[in-house]
């Protein structure tokens, strides 16, 4: 390879010379160093396509690349890049690039240890690289870099990573030959009217008399569990509770009960209300039994939580979603249900049937939300893109 012969005779050339400046008291010291220490991306293009009710057309945004830090294993293993079989070290990128991002023309920086030489390789060449010379990172590129005494290199594989899928992108697929929940009347304990579930150390329930209920280990038996406001504002219709660890403190659940009641008003007629409560389960060592929290908010209040016909909520995604009533939207609370607002993520799928009677609502350990719709026998299944990624290149 020419080029690389030229390569070689530039970096002796120069290790000569250094050589006989260091003879004349000169300050310019050459090292075997061979490495890598950084590398960054610069600026880089993304094409996404739009669509709007008249047309569709590709929007071009261009975003930081150095945001997206590389991670460097100097540990050198056998590769096949370019032609070429090497021994050779990796740079890549754990957090993909976003979909829709061009690496075919991209400029960045590679950063060596005591200025050593780097080049690119193409197919039977190699030339010198150059931060103002863009390359195409669309396969794996193997980088060399000579020491600047000119005695050895190291091999480096890059490998920029894109996702394949937009991240924060729900779908939801119908599913086939799934059967329903069994729909057959729960044998439940005396006096008690639903089991609600419960959070990692205790079990909770509605009695015949709506208190709210938790199992007690060491008596064998359903207690009424402690609240901080009147029992009369427990939900009476349409149940739901989800139980979550509760960020930066460990051994703590934080359990959300929400349903439905009649508002006690005046008159011949009442209308439904949906109301929230929570505990904080802190089952550490130390931790000190805490009562139920009505979530107390005005009627017309922002984001309040609707009343929902058949409501059920699920813990997803660092939040809570909400389902119910005619179906048409999903309220997400990412505050542990102070606030529900609709979230564009969460749309209902393409293709549902409104004629359900009721819908059951689920999710499972790979992060999919379950609909199994009685009256229709659908059966969907959805999840965000990001949270089913195992490969980072997804």
């Amino acid at each position: 390879m020419k080029q690389l012969k030229t390569l070689i005779v530039l970096l002796l050339t120069v290790a000569a010379m250094a050589s006989c400046m260091k003879s004349s008291s000169s300050d310019i010291t050459l090292y075997d160093d061979a490495a890598i220490k950084a590398f960054t991306l610069g600026t880089v293009n993304c094409y996404t396509t739009v669509s709007t009710a008249d047309t569709t057309y590709t929007k071009k945004t261009a975003y930081v690349g150095s945001v997206y830090r590389f991670t460097i294993d100097q540990i050198a293993t056998a590769e096949h890049v370019d032609g070429l079989d090497v021994k050779a070290r990796h740079i890549y990128n754990k957090d993909s690039l976003p979909v829709g991002s061009d690496i075919t023309h991209i400029l960045c920086t590679v950063t060596t240890v005591n200025n050593g030489a780097a080049t690119v390789y193409e197919p039977e060449s190699e030339a010198f690289f150059y931060a103002n010379d863009s390359i195409d990172f669309s396969r794996p590129r193997l980088f060399r870099v000579y020491s600047s005494d000119g005695t050895g290199y190291s091999d480096y594989v890059v490998n920029v990573n894109v996702h394949k899928e937009k991240g924060d992108e729900f779908v939801w697929t119908l599913m086939e030959n799934v059967p329903m929940p069994d729909d057959q009347p729960q044998s439940l304990p005396e006096g008690i009217k639903q089991l609600l579930g419960g959070s990692t150390t205790e079990q909770y329930a509605l009695s015949t008399d709506n208190r709210l209920m938790v199992w007690n280990a060491g008596e064998n038996q359903w207690t009424a569990d402690s609240l901080d406001s009147d029992p009369s504002l427990l939900p009476t219709e349409d149940c739901s509770l989800v139980s979550y660890p509760m960020k930066y403190s460990s051994e703590t659940d934080y359990v959300l009960l929400v349903g439905n009641r009649k508002e006690q008003q005046t008159g011949s007629s009442a209308e439904w209300t949906s109301v929230v409560w929570r505990k904080i389960v802190d089952y550490g060592r130390y931790g000190q039994r805490m009562p139920w929290v009505y979530m107390e908010r005005e009627t017309d209040a922002l984001y309040r939580l609707p009343y929902l016909k058949g409501l059920n909520i699920v813990s997803y995604d660092d939040g809570v979603l909400a389902f119910g009533g005619d179906y048409k939207k999903i309220y997400q609370s990412r505050d542990n249900g102070i606030t529900w607002k609709e979230n564009s993520l969460y749309k209902m799928p393409e293709g549902f049937d409104y004629n359900a009677t009721a819908v059951t609502v689920a999710t499972d350990d790979d992060n999919y939300i379950w609909l199994y719709c009685a009256g229709t026998g659908q059966v969907w299944r959805g999840r965000l893109n990001r949270l089913g990624w195992t490969d980072p290149n997804n």
